[in-house]
């Protein structure tokens, strides 16, 4: 217990960043500041378990028109409107479950929990299927980021 009281503010930092800039941005935050793995794994791991029916429940609330309904709204209206402009996007999509885990482990731009929350529901996952599909992708997600991350490091050290 002494270690998280020592690793506070690094977890608070760990935090915002999953939250505000995403999954990717708080593992790579985790590994350059050497947090313990068994530390930042398995928050990055609750912070997504987390997302998920939170958007998923605004997801099926949708016609309120409170303000996160509007912007999820508009995101969703956003990534339906783009999804011609990215080939690898539809690719994924057609995939299936497989597709889904995907979607929310890639580390690019527009994959992630939210897209991977988006498009369970248009393909009307149930709620313990979409879930198991999304934490499944974040866990592969988790690992990607960490080889990523890992690698960059790895090879910056060579200079």
């Amino acid at each position: 217990m002494e270690w998280i009281t020592s690793y506070w503010k690094l977890i608070l930092l760990f935090t915002l960043i999953h939250f505000t800039l995403g999954r990717s941005f708080s593992v790579l935050f985790a590994i350059m500041y050497q947090m313990p793995v068994f530390l930042y794994f398995p928050l990055a791991l609750a912070y997504d378990y987390v997302q998920i029916p939170v958007y998923g429940v605004i997801l099926e609330h949708s016609s309120r028109s409170f303000f996160p309904v509007r912007w999820l709204k508009n995101k969703t209206d956003h990534f339906l409107t783009h999804l011609d402009e990215r080939p690898i996007l539809k690719k994924v999509m057609s995939l299936g479950n497989v597709g889904l885990i995907l979607l929310s482990a890639l580390p690019i731009r527009g994959f992630g929990i939210l897209s991977a929350s988006i498009v369970s529901f248009f393909l009307k996952k149930g709620r313990v299927e979409g879930t198991v599909l999304l934490m499944t992708g974040s866990f592969i997600g988790i690992f990607i980021m960490m080889g990523i991350a890992k690698g960059m490091f790895r090879l910056l050290s060579l200079f």
